[in-house]
């Protein structure tokens, strides 16, 4: 007896041979599951009322851990490694969808960041060297972090401070500045000059009248 233009017997070792490999996938989904779920509640001390998105991978080696402060939240699809050093984060902290974030790395309270933000470590060798005088990257309180943005290792960024879209953030940011660009500079100037401008007066006054 045949199904279509298969017989019985090329059916049976069709499914022979693909049933091991089917197994052997999901049981390595399953463990890599169970692997990543033991990291994320045994490495890493959280506050209250903490939420990780769906599919949140953190990595780890040790002694490397993550400490997160209360009401701190990561949407979707997170990536979190503390290989090579600690991350320590405040309270009402914002991470948006797609995110990466190396350790080391000190973030401070209600920090907020946009869709595909990366805020990296000290990965390739090169970089290791010419950063090899700063122990970790610091982001202060308040901090706004747009979408698309990078953050290189071992950059401070002060409180208050403004990162544009898609910039790329090479050196360090001082506290309430607006920066932009690749690499990233200092805006907050432009803005300043553009919001003192005549066209902006006068649009402040037709605003007013109505």
């Amino acid at each position: 007896m045949a199904i279509g233009n298969i017989n019985n017997s090329t059916l049976y070792k069709t499914v022979e041979f693909m049933v091991p490999t089917f197994v052997k996938v999901m049981a390595k989904r399953i463990f890599w599951k169970i692997v990543r779920f033991y990291n994320r509640n045994r490495y890493i001390k959280k506050g209250r009322f903490v939420e990780f998105g769906y599919r949140f991978r953190f990595d780890r080696s040790a002694p490397y851990r993550a400490y997160v402060g209360e009401k701190t939240i990561a949407e979707d699809f997170n990536v979190w490694n503390t290989n090579l050093g600690d991350i320590t984060v405040g309270k009402k902290c914002w991470f948006g969808l797609n995110n990466i974030v190396m350790g080391p790395i000190e973030i401070g309270d209600e920090v907020s960041t946009g869709p595909y933000v990366k805020i990296l470590g000290p990965r390739h060798p090169v970089l290791a060297q010419a950063t090899k005088q700063r122990d970790k990257t610091v982001i202060g309180n308040n901090v706004w972090i747009s979408t698309g943005s990078i953050v290189l290792f071992g950059m401070k960024i002060g409180d208050n401070a403004i990162i544009s879209a898609g910039s790329v953030v090479a050196k360090d940011v001082p506290a309430g500045a607006f920066v932009g660009g690749n690499p990233a500079r200092n805006l907050s100037g432009l803005i300043e000059k553009a919001w003192k401008s005549p066209d902006t007066k006068q649009q402040k006054e037709a605003g007013k009248e109505k």
